[in-house]
């Protein structure tokens, strides 16, 4: 059984009723909070963002940064949403 059909027929009615979510492409430039650059589909822009869990800018902190590459480097890194997303 394919769900082809189902599938193209839900999206179609998210499009329909204007509740297809897309996602902003938005580029964050190390060092420059809160700017970041926004591929749109016009092209790229400059963009400021201050509707993040990073609104105080920590995540581009010197501390922050070479305590997560300390950590990567002795654990090694992983998506956190494959175990959320199936129960492991």
């Amino acid at each position: 059984m394919t769900y082809d059909h189902f599938f193209s027929g839900a999206l179609a009615r998210l499009h329909e009723e204007r509740r297809y979510r897309v996602f902003a492409d938005l580029e964050r430039i190390a060092g420059r909070f809160p700017h970041a650059i926004w591929h749109s589909p016009d092209g790229s822009r400059p963009a400021v963002i201050w509707c993040s869990n990073d609104y105080l800018g920590m995540g581009q902190h010197p501390k922050v940064i070479g305590a997560m590459i300390e950590t990567a480097a002795r654990m090694g890194a992983v998506s956190i949403m494959a175990p959320i997303t199936f129960g492991c």
